[in-house]
């Protein structure tokens, strides 16, 4: 049985950054990368611990904003407001 990874994106791509209240280390924007990273749809994932912000690229036919929320609660961390990323690649 294949195991299908992320890296396989289908759908249309955007690029958002999320505000992360709660993270004081690097420890803690690697654990929140990884549960990012670990979402379906999920291609792309920076973490600044420093900003409070994390970027993330997603298929948004697989996932969503609410959803990609619902992850930084469930690590432990406040998801504040969204924004389209300055640096979106995919127009």
């Amino acid at each position: 049985m294949d195991k299908t990874e992320n890296t396989h994106i289908a759908g249309p791509l955007e690029t958002w950054d999320l505000v992360i209240a709660g993270m004081g280390c690097d420890n803690c924007a690697r654990k929140l990368d990884r549960a990012l990273r670990a979402t379906d749809g999920v291609k792309e994932v920076r973490v600044d611990s420093i900003a409070g912000r994390a970027t993330v690229t997603y298929d948004r036919s697989r996932t969503s904003i609410p959803a990609l929320q619902e992850v930084v609660v469930k690590s432990g961390y406040r998801a504040g407001a969204v924004e389209l990323s300055s640096t979106h690649p995919h127009g």
